[in-house]
C-alpha cells in the first residue's frame, strides 16, 4: 500500500489546490496511526503567517467568522499555530472550486449558460450579504479577494466562500502583492494593483469579472490610458444568449461597465443594486432552483468521478501508519565510537597541563554567562535578534576576560619557577616582568567586578520591565475579553434578528427541500398537439427537463425550460399546458408557500 506523509497528527493525501491564503490538501485526522475522518488542511502562506501582528488580526477574524455560525462561510474547526508555520483545518469538502470548474467545463464542452451564470452571481452575493453583518473595527465587513479559488460549489450544488473578509489586513504587505499579481494577473481588482484599499464594492468587480469570464471565455484587462467604453464595443459570447434583441445586449453591456470600472464609485455601491439590475433587466430574480440546476450541472461535469473519488476516500481511510524503525547500532559504528574515545584519551595525554585550569576558568564563566542570559530572558520569543546579539557579546566577553586572568595567573607562577633557577640579572628583569603582569591582572579583576554590577544592574531592570509588560499584557487580555463579550452579545441580537426575519410567511418562495408537504397534482391534461406540429416533428421523441413555479394558490405561475436547444413552438406547446394544471399548494411552517418543482415530460411525434 503507498506511504502517505504524516505532519502534526495528520496523514496527507493530496495537495488540492492553491488559494490566496495558502497550499490546501486533503488529509485525515490519526488516533493511533489508524485515520479517523477526512479534513481539509490549509497551510498558511509565511508571507501572511511570518508578520505577527497581522497574522494575529487575521486569525481573531477568521475565528469570528467560525463563531458567527452564518451558513456557507467556509470557515476553519480549528487554527494550528507552530514554530514551522500555521495551518487552518476545515471540515472535507466534496465539490470544487470554481477555477478548476470552468477549465473543467471548457474541456468538456459543457459551458454555463447564462440564466445558470447570472443566478450563481446572484447566490454568491446573497452570500456576501449576509457575511456583511459581521462588524469589524464598526464597519460592516465584505470578502474583498473573491477570486474563483475562493469560490467552492459542492457536488449537490451548494455554494461555499472561503477566506471571507481578511484581505483587507493584508493591503500593505507589498510581499502579498507580489505574489498575487504573478498568481492572479488581470482577476485583481484595479484598487489592489494601484495598492489603494480594498472596499466592498471590490466584491462586485470581482462578480462582474466572473460573469463576463464565463459568457465571453475570457479574462478582461485594463490599463491607465485606455478607453474603457471602447473594451466592449465587440463583446461576442461562448454559449446561447436568451435574447437577441438589441436592448439586451446593451443591457449586458451596462452590467459589464457598472461591474469592472476601474473606479469603485462607478460600480453599483451595494450588493443590493448589484442584484436588482439582474432581476429587473434579465428577468432572473428566483432563486429556489439555483441548488438543483448547480447540482445538475456539477453532475454533468463530474458525474463519472464522483463515484470514483468515493472510492479512493474509502480506501485512504483504510491506510494504517507504519511503525517507525527502530535500527541498531551496527559493529562497524561501535568500533568507531570506541576507536573515537581513545583517540581522545591520547590528545588529552598530549595536552599541557597547564591549560586545564584555564579551560576551567573559561568554562566556569561560560556557564555563568549562560545561566544569566538564561534568568534574564524567561520571555525569550519577545527578545529581539538585535538584543539577542548583545547578549552574546556580553557573554563572549566574560568568556575572554576570565580567560586572560587565569592565563596571567599562570604566566606570574611561571616566572617565580624560573627565578628560582636565574642570576641576579635574570632575577631582576623577572621581577619586573612580574610586577607588570600584576599590575595588569589587578585591572582587569577590577574591570571584571565592575562588569559584573552592571549585569546584575541590567537584570534588575530587566526584570522590572518584564513585569510591567506582564501587567500590561494582562490589561490587554481583560480590555479584549470584555470587547468580544461585548461582540458576543451584539452577534446574538443579530443572529436573532436575522432569525425573526427568517420565518416564513405565505406566498414567500422556498426550495423544494425544504417545504413540509409537497405539491400534488389535482387536474390538467398532457399537451395537446396539433396536426402540424405531428407533421413537422413525425418520428421524434423528444424529453424535455423542465421546472414550473406553483404559487401559494397551486397555480403554475411560471416555466422554465432547462435545456437550452428546444424549439420555441415546444416550449410555447409545454407553457401553454403547465399554465392550465392545478396543483395543491407547497406547506411549509403551516403557511402555503411557492417553490419550483422539476417536471421531465416526453412528447412522442
Amino acid at each position: 500500500m503507498k506511504e502517505y506523509k504524516v505532519i502534526n497528527d495528520y496523514v496527507i493525501y493530496r495537495d488540492l489546490f492553491t488559494d490566496t491564503m495558502g497550499i490546501n490538501y486533503r488529509v485525515a485526522t490519526l488516533r493511533d496511526r489508524k485515520p479517523q475522518e477526512h479534513k481539509l488542511l490549509c497551510e498558511v502562506n509565511p508571507i501572511i503567517s511570518g508578520h505577527p501582528d497581522m497574522w494575529k488580526r487575521v486569525k481573531i477574524l477568521l475565528e469570528g467568522i467560525k463563531k458567527s455560525n452564518i451558513p456557507f462561510l467556509y470557515s476553519p474547526e480549528k487554527i494550528h499555530v507552530t514554530d514551522k508555520g500555521s495551518q487552518l483545518l476545515f471540515d472535507y469538502f466534496k465539490g470544487k472550486n470554481f477555477e478548476q470548474i470552468l477549465v473543467d467545463a471548457e474541456k468538456r464542452g459543457m459551458p454555463i449558460n447564462f440564466d445558470l451564470a447570472m443566478s450563481i452571481s446572484i447566490a454568491i452575493a446573497d452570500i456576501i450579504e449576509v457575511g456583511s453583518s459581521i462588524i469589524v473595527s464598526g464597519e460592516r465587513s465584505f470578502h474583498g479577494f473573491l477570486t474563483p479559488d475562493n469560490i467552492l460549489v459542492h457536488y449537490d450544488g451548494k455554494i461555499f466562500l472561503k477566506n471571507y473578509g481578511i484581505f483587507q489586513y493584508l493591503e500593505k504587505n507589498e510581499a502579498f502583492h507580489s505574489e498575487a499579481e504573478k498568481r492572479y494577473g488581470s482577476w485583481l481588482t484595479p484598487e489592489f494593483i494601484r495598492r489603494e484599499k480594498i472596499v466592498s464594492q471590490s466584491d462586485i468587480y470581482h462578480l462582474g469579472y466572473l460573469i463576463y469570464r464565463i459568457l465571453t471565455g475570457k479574462y478582461f484587462s485594463f490599463s491607465a490610458g485606455e478607453d474603457f467604453d471602447a473594451k466592449f464595443a465587440n463583446l461576442t459570447f461562448k454559449q446561447y444568449m436568451p435574447s437577441t434583441d438589441k436592448s439586451f445586449l446593451t443591457n449586458v453591456i451596462t452590467f459589464f461597465k457598472k461591474t469592472l470600472n476601474p473606479d469603485p464609485l462607478k460600480r453599483f455601491l451595494t450588493i443590493k443594486e448589484f442584484k436588482d439590475f439582474i432581476a429587473t433587466y434579465f428577468h432572473i430574480e428566483e432563486l429556489s432552483s439555483i441548488t438543483f440546476n448547480l447540482a445538475y450541472f456539477m453532475n454533468s461535469v463530474y458525474g463519472e468521478g464522483i463515484e470514483e473519488e468515493d472510492k479512493v476516500l474509502k480506501q485512504e481511510l483504510q491506510y494504517v501508519v507504519p511503525e517507525p524503525k527502530k535500527e541498531a547500532p551496527t559493529a562497524q559504528a561501535r568500533e568507531d565510537l570506541v576507536s573515537g574515545i581513545l583517540e581522545g584519551l591520547d590528545e588529552r595525554k598530549k595536552t599541557p597541563v597547564w591549560i586545564w585550569p584555564v579551560l576551567g576558568v573559561v568554562l566556569l564563566a561560560g556557564a555563568i554567562g549562560i545561566y544569566l542570559a538564561v534568568s534574564s530572558g524567561r520571555k525569550a520569543t519577545e527578545i529581539t535578534a538585535q538584543e539577542r546579539a548583545l547578549e552574546q557579546q556580553r557573554i563572549k566577553a566574560q568568556q575572554e576576560q576570565a580567560a586572560q586572568i587565569q592565563a596571567m595567573a599562570d604566566k606570574i607562577k611561571e616566572l617565580e619557577t624560573l627565578k628560582a633557577t636565574a642570576d641576579e640579572a635574570q632575577k631582576k628583569a623577572l621581577e619586573l616582568e612580574k610586577q607588570r603582569l600584576e599590575e595588569q591582572k589587578r585591572k582587569k579583576e577590577e574591570e571584571q567586578a565592575r562588569m559584573r554590577a552592571e549585569e546584575e544592574k541590567r537584570q534588575l531592570e530587566e526584570s522590572e520591565r518584564l513585569q510591567k509588560d506582564e501587567e500590561a499584557r494582562k490589561a490587554q487580555e481583560e480590555l479584549e475579553k470584555q470587547k468580544a463579550e461585548e461582540e458576543k452579545k451584539r452577534l446574538e441580537e443579530v443572529e436573532r434578528k436575522r432569525v425573526e426575519a427568517a420565518k416564513t410567511k405565505t406566498g414567500d418562495l422556498v426550495p423544494l427541500t425544504e417545504v413540509a408537504v409537497k405539491p400534488a397534482k389535482i387536474s390538467g391534461n398532457p399537451p395537446a398537439i396539433s396536426t402540424a406540429m405531428k407533421s413537422k416533428y413525425i418520428g421524434k421523441v423528444i424529453s424535455v427537463p423542465t421546472l414550473i413555479l406553483i404559487d401559494e394558490k397551486g397555480d403554475v405561475s411560471k416555466t422554465r425550460i432547462l435545456a437550452g436547444n428546444v424549439a420555441s413552438d415546444i416550449k410555447s406547446l409545454l407553457e401553454e399546458t403547465f399554465n392550465r394544471w392545478k396543483y395543491s399548494p407547497a406547506m411549509k411552517d403551516g403557511v402555503k408557500v411557492k417553490v419550483w418543482l422539476p417536471v421531465s415530460i416526453k412528447l412522442t411525434f
